[in-house]
């Protein structure tokens, strides 16, 4: 999938602008709160259906301007030789996604046609967080490419905090007790979902990012990746990881009234990442940490580009402002075989691209620039 044009309209601070974009590198440069990031986040948000910057879709609208009621992002893409117009228009905080003329209230049309790759400063903290960062790093790359992890995602979410406050009025009223059965089964089914998902997704990531990360770190370390579960101690199908997890939350029911919270299940595992056998977010140095973390992002693009066969497009949020020139390096020869578009405030770094391969623009007060 390529994006030949993409317009903002009433779009955080762009009122109504379009790009004009290359197939390869596209180069957004300016000072800072100038609308960089805005742009990535529209064409993010066109893509996944959500903003990684904000949960209310009131704050993606236009501010300061009296009498809007929503906004729009569109694209005009080409795949495989067919080209495509797609767009989200919002309205009265009603979303509608069009493609090709056809309006649907599915985000999983566009979808099907249109994938981003978002890698920002704070993914490089994917090693050194806790595991709460980790466990959003993996539900947000699967659900990048298997729109079906989503759905399960959200069920599962909705069934424990349905769960979380029942314990908690258990504890006021233990007649409340007999209700917990019905969560349990929901919790259940959507949790043994997940972790089958999860743990299908972790053997491709550890193939893919290992031989990355031999390339990052000049074959002088060995990147291994684990799934740490609170229900299995190995890989299982998902019939006998819906029958332990049963058992743990009958078994763990009291723990759970006392806490009013549960304790076990899939929203508490974890990604286990090592460096040569060590721990990382123990053992690892910084930079190692962010080796690792960049190899974890990008090895996203080939684990896409091997399930589905077209490349997803790569977003990169001010990110090579936070690594050494090796580092930058070597994003950059990755980034050749892709289109992707790059924010920054310096834009020397794309002298490495011959001139017919990169578009660079300047942005300012949500304005373009031709740099």
């Amino acid at each position: 999938m390529i994006v030949k044009r993409l317009t903002l309209r009433h779009f955080r601070n762009y009122r109504d602008e379009t790009f004009e974009l290359s197939p390869r590198i596209n180069v957004i440069t300016g000072a800072n709160a100038q609308g960089k990031t805005n742009m990535l986040e529209g064409l993010f948000l066109l893509s996944r259906g959500y903003s990684h910057r904000t949960n209310h879709t009131a704050d993606l609208m236009m501010q300061h301007d009296a009498g809007l009621n929503g906004f729009a992002v569109e694209a005009e893409a080409e795949t495989k030789g067919i080209h495509h117009r797609l767009a989200l228009q919002v309205k009265d905080g009603h979303k509608t996604w069009v493609v090709d003329g056809h309006s649907s209230r599915r985000q999983r049309d566009v979808h099907k046609l249109l994938h981003t790759i978002l890698f920002e400063p704070d993914d490089l903290r994917i090693v050194k967080a806790g595991p709460a960062r980790r466990r959003q790093f993996i539900d947000e790359e699967i659900s990048g490419y298997l729109p079906g992890y989503l759905p399960v995602l959200k069920n599962y979410k909705k069934a424990l905090s349905q769960r979380n406050a029942l314990l908690k009025e258990i504890r006021r009223s233990p007649s409340m007790a007999v209700l917990l059965e019905g969560w349990d089964e929901q919790l259940v089914e959507n949790g043994a979902k997940l972790v089958v998902y999860r743990l299908a997704y972790l053997k491709r990531l550890n193939e893919t990012a290992k031989a990355l990360h031999a390339s990052l770190s000049d074959n002088r370390e060995k990147l291994s990746l684990s799934y740490s579960s609170n229900l299995i101690a190995e890989a299982a199908d998902q019939a006998a990881i819906q029958k332990r997890f049963a058992e743990k939350l009958k078994a763990g029911r009291d723990e759970d009234i006392a806490k009013g919270s549960t304790v076990c299940g899939p929203h508490v595992d974890d990604l286990l990442i090592a460096i040569d056998g060590m721990e990382a977010r123990k053992f690892a140095s910084q930079g190692q940490q962010r080796t690792a973390a960049i190899a974890l992002k990008l090895s996203q693009i080939d684990i896409y580009q091997k399930m589905t066969g077209d490349w997803p497009i790569v977003l990169l949020d001010d990110i090579l402002s936070e690594l050494d020139d090796r580092r930058q390096e070597k994003i950059l020869e990755i980034l050749g075989q892709t289109q992707a578009l790059i924010t920054c405030t310096d834009s020397r770094f794309a002298d490495r691209y011959p001139e017919e391969m990169k578009r660079i623009v300047t942005v300012k007060n949500g304005r373009q620039i031709e740099g």
